[in-house]
């Protein structure tokens, strides 16, 4: 009876020690749901709704964009991709939209999800897109650097871009921009995923960052399943039970 309890013992301490180092596999059965950053923003931007998602037992990931180049950016997120067990959302936040409508044509991605983001067509470039609805940020909010790099000035970022948060959020997250290479803007996209994967988007209609026009516009001729939201650019902040529910609709929508 000793030695049985002992085995007993150590299969309990096997399977909670898998459990710790390999959380993936508990998470075997359920949806994945992939969360990509705009420019200039990190993961954090989606510590709310992740939250939310978790509290529904969906299988969350953010993923870190270096922001250095796109086809940078899209490695990043194929391999978050990869990494996934089950089906996959993929969310994409503002230029996020542009990465997800790349990698969004793995095969485990089954459900495509835009948050105040670009829905770019085939060799639409950003820098296109915003010339021909263009946004409220004024053009003198971009710091530039040498190296090809920017950020968006602190005070622009409070008005402009995170417009709709407390005091608090807006002024915090405006000090943790990640600079982005300005390439990013002429790059033309090889994918539309959202043209064989089914997709919901929601449209930020007071966002000085990303038109809301534009955004009415790539999700009418994407037939988009389209909500709106009375705020500024930074949804997953501002709204983030409102963007989960959305993202929610998209899973269940999923085999």
């Amino acid at each position: 009876m000793k030695m049985l309890t002992i085995t007993v013992s150590v299969t309990k301490v096997f399977v909670i020690f898998t459990a710790l180092t390999c959380p993936m596999l508990t998470f075997a059965a359920s949806k994945s749901i992939v969360l990509v950053h705009g420019l200039n923003m990190d993961g954090w931007v989606w510590q709310k709704v992740s939250h939310l998602l978790e509290a529904k037992n969906y299988h969350v990931t953010a993923v870190q964009m270096p922001q250095t180049s796109v086809h940078e950016d899209i490695a990043a997120v194929n391999r978050i991709i990869h990494a996934q067990s089950g089906p996959v959302v993929l969310v994409g936040h503002s230029y996020g939209g542009m990465v997800i409508s790349q990698t969004g044509t793995h095969p485990s991605v089954k459900a495509l999800v835009y948050i105040a983001a670009f829905q770019p067509e085939i060799g639409e470039s950003l820098a296109e897109l915003n010339a021909a609805f263009p946004a409220e940020l004024p053009a003198n909010s971009l710091q530039f650097f040498k190296d090809g790099y920017y950020i968006v000035k602190p005070n622009a970022w409070i008005e402009n871009v995170a417009d709709g948060l407390s005091l608090q959020e807006s002024g915090y997250s405006s000090k943790f921009q990640t600079p982005a290479n300005t390439t990013i803007f002429t790059f033309k996209p090889l994918a539309a995923a959202w043209q064989s994967k089914p997709h919901w988007s929601a449209i930020a209609l007071n966002d000085r960052t990303v038109s809301p026009k534009l955004q009415q516009f790539m999700s009418k001729r994407s037939h988009a399943n389209t909500i709106t939201i009375n705020s500024g650019h930074l949804l997953p902040l501002s709204h983030p039970k409102e963007v989960a529910q959305l993202i929610e609709m998209a899973a269940e929508s999923i085999e």
